[in-house]
């Protein structure tokens, strides 16, 4: 549909002279829970004679009309009309515009059959489960009919369909207008008191726009957003304001604002962006009803005798669908029988993080809650039937579980605690797929015990080359400044810690790293680093991290480094202050050279004691064996 900017006007535009009035929302963030849920109404207006003393400014149909445009667009709305008989009758689905034009041929005049009235409310109910329904009547008096027989009648039915009302759930409200009431036993009232209703008095509870708008935000508790009025100005052509409104997001299927002033309201104009939009006004309140806005501002001007009497509501309503991603993650775990850490069986234990967001269901806003208005409010969620609660934080929900023997999460969400109405397309369904795990490596050859018959018959010529050989070990020691480590081995920790050269060894395998967690949460992807063909030097963590373009500050990843091991083993040596590194379950002692094998893991808690590393050294595929670029 083709969008177009809008005005809408009542009278004629005075032009506003003036200082403004700005009115802003007040953004509650309290526990108040909102009515999310479809509904029906059905208005019964007394149409009586008496009606012309008790009511003579029409304000009843005022207050009927303003109730049809207030309502958010889950609920329905019908109307009876009546006097001795039915005057008017108005179904469900009939547009507010129609309203106006039926409402103008209601003449008041006869006798009240609020018997017969609420028969026809109660035909116009539909079937529909899982719907709330309600029946306002705004009457001036009792059931009274021309003779004793048809009054008993009209009360006998009233109070049969007041029992089918209770027994339907179906709440009746009464707001009793005028002064012409018998305080003892009024019949009508029964209605009221029988079905967990309300009863309210036009003066006593307030005027009756006053008491319309108590029944649809306190009594049902639509979502709303209380607009108030923060200065007041005047003009020689009188007491003008504006409204400024700022919507929480883009992407909105309907803002309706409605406003109430009991010394009324003229010259309303709207100003916005939208596919369409419509606005009335009654003797006591003005609508704007704005479909599809484009953008997150709207500006409404008026004029009214009392600017500080202006009261303002706005609706704002989103069709949205759930959107999730998911990371998957695993964690590595052991055969609790088997003693060999280096040959036991790798068992995975697997992992899934959703994110939530809601989304505009035509596309035109990919997240709606990411805006600062919703930044850290709290939305409770279900998975698979478990009750969670969330935080929104940069415009989504995150929750982590654990996924072996679960194929999928249905969510559901709870949006009644926000002052905007979310219908959602709900409950949503993701399916888990998370990456296979890794193959066993397969089995090496064993090594051929070495032959050490050569070294026996050469033995009578290492004591003449004795000096000889001394001479080259010093020579070659100053050349390549081998590298001595402080080793500890198995048979090291019974017999002493061991000293072992390792110029001559060199680096194999590959690195494969998971960063599982960081201060912010950030979400890192798995990095490789190949040593294979690398130098026979030391390699700090840092070094690594920043040649996979991981930064993570100064943490300590420069005091932890690397250097080549014999059997293609990889040496580790922790030498920072607060780091701690696991080879596997066992803390690593600072100084001290540790081998690691083959699909062996570290386990890596930098100095800030919330960012975790793990390192999993692996070997190369043959299609991987080529020297590795020097970072």
């Amino acid at each position: 549909m083709e969008k177009k900017k809008t005005g809408i006007a009542f009278a004629v535009i005075i032009p506003m002279l003036i200082l403004t009035v700005t009115v802003v929302p007040v953004f509650a963030r309290g526990e108040e829970q909102f009515n999310l849920k479809e509904g029906e109404i059905v208005f019964l207006l007394d149409a009586s004679g008496s009606m012309n003393t008790q009511d003579k400014d029409g304000l009843a149909v005022d207050a009927v009309r303003q109730a049809v445009y207030s309502l958010p667009s889950s609920y329905q709305a019908g109307l009876i009309a009546y006097n001795t008989e039915i005057q008017l009758e108005i179904p469900f689905g009939v547009e507010p515009a129609q309203w106006d034009a039926e409402l103008e041929t209601v003449a008041n005049s006869g006798y009240t059959n609020a018997g017969e009235a609420l028969n026809r409310a109660m035909g116009l109910f539909s079937g529909r489960e899982n719907v709330e329904r309600c029946v306002i009547l705004l009457t001036d008096g009792e059931i009274d009919m021309p003779d004793a027989q048809d009054r008993d009648r009209s009360r006998l039915l009233y109070e049969e369909k007041v029992r089918e009302a209770k027994e339907r759930g179906i709440k009746i409200y009464i707001v009793a207008a005028g002064s012409q009431w018998n305080d003892s036993q009024t019949h009508i009232f029964d209605g009221a008191e029988l079905t967990d209703g309300a009863i309210y008095w036009a003066g006593q509870s307030g005027t009756l726009s006053e008491i319309m708008r108590r029944i649809l935000h306190e009594r049902m508790n639509f979502p709303k957003r209380t607009l108030e009025v923060s200065a007041s100005a005047f003009s020689e052509e009188g007491n003008s304001g504006i409204i400024t409104v700022e919507l929480p997001a883009s992407g909105a299927e309907h803002v309706k604002i409605v406003l109430l002033a009991e010394r009324g309201l003229q010259n309303l104009t709207a100003d916005y962006t939208a596919e369409n939009g419509r606005a009335a006004a009654g003797q006591k309140f003005a609508a704007v009803d704005i479909v599809r806005p484009v953008g997150e501002n709207i500006v409404l001007g008026f004029e009214s005798p009392d600017i500080s009497g202006v009261q303002a509501y706005m609706t704002v309503e989103y069709l949205a669908e759930m959107k999730t991603q998911i990371t998957y993650w695993r964690e590595e775990a052991f055969e609790a029988d088997s003693q060999d850490s280096e040959n036991q069986e790798r068992i995975y234990q697997h992992f899934a993080q959703i994110e939530i967001s809601l989304g505009d269901i035509k596309g035109e806003n990919d997240n709606l809650w990411n805006s600062r208005y919703y930044e850290g409010r709290k939305i409770p969620f279900t998975v698979n039937g478990a009750l969670a609660e969330g935080e929104i934080t940069g415009g989504k929900l995150t929750y982590s579980m654990g996924i072996d023997g679960i194929e999928k999460a249905d969510l559901t969400m709870d949006t009644s605690g926000l002052a905007e109405y979310f219908d959602i397309l709900q409950p949503v369904t993701v399916l888990f797929s998370p990456p296979e795990d890794p193959s066993p490596e397969p089995d090496l050859e064993p090594e051929p015990e070495p032959d050490y018959r050569p070294l026996w018959i050469t033995v009578w010529v290492l004591f003449l080359a004795l000096t000889v050989i001394l001479i080259l070990w010093i020579r070659s020691v100053r050349k390549n400044k081998a590298a001595v480590i402080y080793m500890a081995t198995p048979q090291g920790f019974e017999k002493g810690i061991q000293k072992k050269e390792i110029k001559n060894c060199t680096y194999s395998g590959k690195l494969n790293m998971y960063v599982v967690q960081t201060p912010t949460g950030q979400d890192v992807p798995p990095q490789t680093y190949r040593l294979f063909g690398k130098q026979n030097v030391r390699i700090t963590l840092n070094q690594i991290l920043n040649s996979c373009g991981i930064k993570f500050g100064k943490i300590g990843a420069g005091d932890i480094s690397f250097y080549p091991g014999a059997d293609r083993a990889l040496v580790v040596m922790d030498q920072s202050e607060k780091c701690t590194v696991l080879r596997g379950t066992e803390i690593l002692k600072k100084g001290m050279g540790y081998p690691v094998y083959y699909n062996g893991k570290l386990t890596v808690t930098f100095e800030d004691g919330i960012t975790v590393l793990e390192i999993h050294y692996m070997n190369l595929k043959s299609g991987e064996l080529k020297p590795a670029r020097e970072a």
